[in-house]
């Protein structure tokens, strides 16, 4: 199963914007060739479900992703005022 924690800050951040969060990977692509698996957390619900574990954490649902990896993974909210976004610490994947 894959760990996740959500900071408190994440979570009460997450519990005032409808008290779901997606954790799946996103693909990067270097400069010079090659691509990288970083996680992400993004507020909400998936589009589709399919693919997708639910669980609850600390009152909030938390979709994960089936391919992400075992973690351990971390996230928390950076950010001022309405510019706030999640930020995931955590183990990087290989595409």
């Amino acid at each position: 199963m894959t760990t996740i924690t959500l900071t408190d800050a994440a979570r009460e951040w997450l519990a005032g914007q409808g008290g779901e969060v997606v954790v799946r990977w996103s693909t990067r692509h270097g400069c010079c060739g090659g691509q990288a698996a970083v996680p992400v957390a993004e507020r909400g619900a998936p589009r589709r479900a399919d693919g997708y574990t639910e669980r609850e954490i600390e009152g909030i649902r938390v979709h994960v992703a089936g391919d992400l990896g075992p973690g351990p993974y971390r996230i928390d909210v950076e950010g001022l005022f309405r510019w706030r976004r999640l930020v995931v610490e955590g183990e990087m994947g290989r595409r």
